[in-house]
């Protein structure tokens, strides 16, 4: 048994592809975004997308699993409200640890 005060998890770094159909999404039009994470890492509860336009509004999303050529994606179909830079931030856990990790893409 320690005294000492509880020992500090870091979380780790984990590599993200974005992707998203259209390539250069419209403001105002359905856009597929697609997440794969590069370390083939699988989330213990799934993840959950969020995005925020440059008006500072954000919406969360419920991302669902894909299999495609024996790799997982996380996607959703969502509409950027406004053009410019928007913000996408991933959330998910691995393990006990919380990791968030964002992207921005320019909206047309």
């Amino acid at each position: 048994m320690s005294n000492g005060p509880p020992e500090l998890i870091v979380p780790q770094e984990v590599d993200t592809e974005i992707i998203t159909n259209p390539q250069e999404p419209q403001s105002g039009e359905l856009t597929l975004i697609r997440v794969r994470l590069i370390d083939e890492q699988k989330p213990r509860d799934g993840m959950r997308i969020e995005l925020r336009d440059n008006a500072r509004e954000t919406r969360l999303y419920d991302a669902a699993v894909i299999e495609q050529d024996g790799q997982l994606y996380y996607e959703i179909e969502a509409i950027f409200e406004n053009s410019g830079e928007n913000l996408i931030t991933l959330h998910f856990n691995l393990g006990s640890v919380h990791i968030m990790t964002s992207h921005t893409v320019e909206v047309k």
